[in-house]
This record gives structure tokens, sequence and C-alpha cells, in this order.
């Protein structure tokens, strides 16, 4: 059953356990912190809980475990924002190109591809506009929210 941020770069993951902090429960043996450590890298690389079981050496029932755990779910759920938001960056850089390849595509010569481009284009935009304007409704709102009432 799938479950994680399959990120398959395991210099993010390393990266994230360098500067995550790690449950700080003293009460916690090294074994037992250690184990959650790599069970916590394994699920974040892993599709299902079978395959980070194989991959940290742990038992599947042991990785249940930790998922039933309130503070090892706050823990993976941290850790898989973090993973997703380092994805939305690395998307972020190939935007650019992205746009040239649709520019490129708008004028190929191929009916297909070109009426493709175009629908991407389009429905980019629009997309691109709805969020503007939910932004500005949002705006909108909140200062009229939080703008102190004003007395006459």
């Amino acid at each position: 059953m799938p479950f994680a941020v399959k990120t398959g770069n395991k210099q993010e993951t390393e990266n994230l356990r360098k500067h995550k902090n790690m449950s700080e429960d003293v009460r916690k043996s090294p074994v037992k912190t250690a184990n959650r450590e790599k069970a916590l890298a394994a699920l974040l690389e892993s599709a299902t809980i079978t395959d980070a079981a194989n991959k940290c050496g742990l038992n599947e029932k042991t990785l249940r475990r930790y998922l039933d755990d309130a503070e090892f779910q706050k823990e993976f759920r941290a850790a898989r924002r973090v993973v997703f938001e380092q994805n939305i960056v690395r998307l972020q850089s190939l935007h650019a190109g992205a746009v040239e390849t649709l520019e490129r595509n708008l004028n190929c010569e191929n009916p297909s591809v070109e009426v493709r481009a175009a629908q991407i284009v389009i429905e980019g935009s629009r997309k691109d506009f709805e969020t503007l304007d939910i932004l500005q409704r949002l705006e909108t709102l909140e200062n009229e929210h939080f703008e102190p009432t004003k007395k006459t």
C-alpha cells in the first residue's frame, strides 16, 4: 500500500537526517533511536511498508508499530513535508525549460503536438489566474478581519 513520498534521491534523505531533529526523548536507547531513523529514511524512499522494511532491515511489524506511534507520525509528516518542499524547488528550477519547450512546440508543424502545447499553456494560465484571484480575495478577507475596527 502506497504511503510515502518517493524521492529516489538518497542525498535528500541524508540531508534530511542531518538537519532534522529526530526525537529528543532521552528515555530511548541509541539502538531504538537509530532504528527509528532507519525506518523513517526507508519509509520516505519506499512505496510500501514491505519495501521499507526490506530496505532498512527491520521487521514490517516494527514499522507498523512506529507508524502507529503519534510521535513517529509527527516526525514522518515533518520529514515528508521537507522532502515535498525540496521536490517543489526542483520542479520550479525546471519551469523555464518547460516553458521554452511549450513555446517551441506551439510552432513545430505537427498539429497534434501544437494543439497539446496550446492546451497546456491555456490550462496553466487559467489555473494561475484562478490562484491569483483566490489569493487576492483571501488577502482582502484577512485585511478586513484583522484590521482594527474604526469607531466614528
